[in-house]
């Protein structure tokens, strides 16, 4: 309040950054609560007759006049004070997690020891992280726990007369979905402890139903249609704050003393709030900074402001989300929060950026509170308890030489590890010619064929019963449609071994949701090895009935995948084939392969990544100006390697131990390059995350925290620029698939958006734009493997959902987002269910 005294007193435009933010926080809720208040609602108050003419906001339905603009802004002006004067109760009483004894206790499990030590460590810097804010990385090994682990430190850095309150985000909803449940079975917490949000209501449905152990917990499920509808002027005021799914049970009326309630009356924006702890997906929160428009950005803004913030993998995320991620974490860093990053491969200069964002939002907020400036608590964790430290950084030079401290522990940590993962480089000799493209892509399949039957003489598993050898294995491959034409040449091979059989699958996210939750859920299962049960393998009916259709003896069970792969999936693969994107997910893929067999050492290579990038091949004998590792991977148009053959940007010592050390750290032996021609993979994302995250020049990620005037706050420009999930420019449609045995196709196709608004009676199909896949995938030596029609899917899910249609299941789970059909894409898509979508 001082603060904004001394702003009205000297009739200056308000600097202070914090009081900015509170400020038009508080007038987006002051709008959105009275512009959602009926006719009827005594709180409406009474405008002159001289303006009823001048509208502030149309009814969503008749659009007439809902509230006249003189009426609508005393309104505001009055709710808005309210609100404001509620402020502190957000962010200082809301409810926490207390004397909980599951993150309290130390664990006797030799292998999550780690966790005793960090909340130890964190216990140890509560006061000092109040008082000057705290910025942590966990980078311990998967498989360590640190999911539970993070939970644990942010447990520990709480004040433990107050309570714990923070915010998990993570990257993908499926990883949302099971960390929730981690939480709830693991950590005994409950539906009023824990909030989990996720997009829409039928991925959590879909989860559900793939759980063994079912858990009953109420649904928060808004009319679908509520979720698409045209836009209205005047009407973004009182949209709901929240349009994603929220399982939480926790009940507000208990704090009623708080009187919050009659301020924020979105319902489920005062359960995200009030829950303790929330796990949500990045797009969720992110929302905070990101909002361009709407009112989106209050309840994000409303529990950052009020819990403090973990960062789980945000190294998964494209260079183009992480200035967003930035954002985020400077608002976070201005709102008073703690944050945790939460990874085994981050980058020193994306951590280095983040800490600079972290620390210029901290300073923010300790001159709000009319503090010194802070030298923000930072501490690091990894599963050797010698190797954790914490020390207070006032300036990003005190906070490097820190880390480069740490990770220097960590590289020698990593060096004396056995080798897990080894890799060989796959020759590859297709040579691309656009009248010879089914002949290059056959070349490619045959390469990779050879490829994986070299891995599967090397590790497989013999059945005892028949002595046949299975091995399953991950071909990565980086873009979609190269995948597709991958797999519809590998059906036209003839140079395949008299002895061995290929049972193949496609991964990708081109494919309806219900058919490809089917085959994740089958993946889920079947992958999830042990090495105690080494032959349990073979128990799957999966496995079995691929086995009968064929007395050869070597069966290689194939998951053809684009990066979806990589993450979120908990997977055990025996070997791995990789297209190279980037080192970062090499090694990503790596930690797919004997991820549930630690006990495995690698004596000859379990990983083969081929020489080339296929767009590079694709594009040989044209000019080379144009990005080849992109999307997804880390080239520009002014930082390029000095060569595509992987033989030359990979080394040795990489090749023969696939782990972290290149993306954690920098090589020391190269040197320094001030040209834009990169020597090795792993330079290249070193260079463009130092470009990008921790640049010495302004640029457009840390100019938005720069710029003491705080003018790039009161505008959405840098938003603009560097827009979170931008999906490279490509326009999404959402589309329907609706079986149809009278359908030429055998389906109708509608956009999502009509039947979501007028029901399927009254929604026209857009079968125009669509045609079935016309191949024949009979092969005497390949088959498809994991595949379902669309019917048996839903019928499947149907036994979950008996009171439902199969067109009404279909209008819930057979969904997928394609890109926008235009002029690049007149076409439009050829539609298989094994294959999913594919551009004509």
């Amino acid at each position: 309040m001082k603060i904004s005294q001394e702003a009205t007193e000297q009739q200056k435009p308000i600097q202070d950054t914090f009081l900015l933010y509170l400020s038009r926080l508080s007038l987006m809720i002051g709008d959105h609560n009275y512009s959602s208040l009926a006719d009827t609602d005594s709180r409406r108050v009474e405008g002159a007759e001289d303006f009823k003419t001048l509208s502030a906001n149309t009814d969503k339905i008749t659009r007439e006049t809902k509230q006249p603009l003189d009426e609508h802004l005393i309104g505001v002006a009055t709710f808005t004070a309210k609100f404001a004067r509620h402020l502190p109760n957000i962010a200082t009483q809301m409810p926490t997690l207390e004397k909980h004894r599951a993150l309290e206790k130390n664990t006797s499990i030799e292998r999550f020891a780690w966790q005793n030590h960090a909340f130890k460590l964190a216990k140890s810097l509560q006061q000092a992280s109040q008082t000057d804010g705290f910025f942590g990385v966990n980078m311990a090994s998967t498989g360590c726990g640190k999911t539970i682990g993070n939970a644990r430190i942010m447990y520990g850095l709480a004040d433990p007369k107050v309570g714990a309150r923070f915010t998990i985000a993570l990257g993908l909803r499926v990883l949302t979905l099971q960390t929730g449940q981690s939480f709830r079975q693991d950590l005994n917490l409950n539906d009023e402890q824990l909030a989990i949000l996720v997009g829409g209501t039928a991925n959590k449905n879909l989860f559900e139903y793939n759980q063994k152990d079912k858990q009953n917990i109420e649904i928060i499920n808004e009319a679908e249609s509520s979720q698409h509808t045209s836009p209205v002027f005047g009407s973004e005021s009182s949209e709901e704050l929240i349009e994603e799914w929220l399982d939480s049970s926790i009940d507000y009326q208990d704090y009623s003393e708080l009187n919050i309630d009659t301020i924020l009356t979105d319902n489920k924006a005062r359960r995200l709030l009030f829950s303790p702890i929330v796990t949500c997906t990045v797009d969720h929160i992110i929302q905070a900074s990101e909002c361009k428009r709407g009112g989106k950005f209050i309840a994000p803004m409303l529990r950052l402001l009020s819990s403090d913030l973990i960062l789980d993998e945000p190294d998964d995320f494209d260079q183009n989300d992480l200035p967003a991620l930035a954002r985020l974490v400077h608002l976070a860093g201005v709102f008073g929060s703690r944050v945790l990053l939460s990874s085994a491969t981050l980058t020193p200069d994306l951590i280095s950026g983040l800490y600079h964002a972290y620390l210029a939002g901290r300073n923010l907020f300790n001159q709000s509170q009319n503090k010194s400036s802070p030298t923000v608590v930072c501490a690091w964790f990894d599963e050797q308890e010698k190797a954790m430290m914490s020390v207070q950084c006032a300036d990003i030079s005190t906070f490097n030489q820190a880390h480069e401290k740490f990770i220097a522990k960590r590289i020698d940590f990593l060096k004396v590890q056995p080798v897990r993962r080894q890799a060989e480089i796959l020759a590859i000799t297709a040579k691309y010619h656009h009248e010879k493209q089914a002949q290059f892509y056959a070349e490619l399949g045959q390469s990779i064929i050879q490829g994986a039957i070299q891995l599967h003489e090397q590790h497989h598993q013999v059945d005892e019963v028949s002595t046949k050898r299975i091995s399953i294995g991950l071909v990565r491959i980086a873009n979609i449609s190269q995948l597709t034409q991958i797999a519809l040449q590998l059906f036209a091979q003839s140079n395949i071994p008299t002895d061995t059989h290929i049972h193949l699958a496609c991964y990708h996210s081109k494919q309806l949701l219900v058919l490809r939750n089917a085959l994740e859920n089958r993946l889920d299962r079947i992958l999830k090895r042990s090495s105690s049960q080494p032959n349990r393998i073979f128990s799957h009916s999966e496995i079995q009935n691929a086995l009968a259709k064929s007395d050869v003896t070597n069966h290689l069970f194939i998951v053809l995948a684009t990066p979806v792969a990589e993450v979120g999936r908990d997977h055990d693969y025996d070997w791995a084939i990789v297209e190279p994107s980037s080192m970062r997910s090499i090694i990503q893929l790596a930690g797919r392969v004997w991820r549930h067999r630690p006990e495995k050492i690698a004596m000859n290579a379990n990983i083969l990544l081929m020489q080339y990038n296929i767009r590079h091949l694709r594009n040989q004998g044209k000019s080379q100006k144009m990005p080849v590792f992109v999307r997804p991977g880390f080239e520009t148009l002014k930082l390029k390697p000095h060569s595509y053959d992987l033989c030359d940007l990979v080394s040795e010592a990489q090749l023969k131990k696939v782990d972290a050390q290149p993306r954690i750290a920098k090589d020391k032996n190269l040197k320094s390059n001030t040209q834009n021609t990169i020597q090795s993979l792993a330079e290249l994302e070193h260079r463009v995350m130092a470009n990008v995250m921790n640049n010495a020049q302004t640029n457009y990620v840390n100019a938005y925290w720069q710029d003491h005037s705080a003018s790039h706050r009161a505008n959405t420009h840098l938003q603009q620029l560097s827009s979170f999930r931008d999906n490279a420019g490509f326009a999404q449609e959402d589309w329907l698939v609706i079986p149809n045995e009278e359908s030429p196709i055998g389906f109708d196709a509608y956009y999502a958006e009509d039947v979501y608004a007028n029901t399927l009676n009254d929604s026209t199909p857009q079968n125009q734009s669509f045609k079935n896949l016309d191949f024949d995938f009979e092969h005497s030596q390949i088959s498809p493997w994991l595949n379902t029609t669309l019917e048996q899917a839903l019928l499947n899910l149907q036994q979950h959902e008996p009171e439902y249609s199969i067109n009404s299941m279909a209008i819930r789970y057979a969904s997928v987002s394609l890109d926008r059909i235009d002029k690049q894409n007149s076409r439009g898509w050829l539609f298989s269910e094994y294959l999913g979508f594919i551009r004509q």
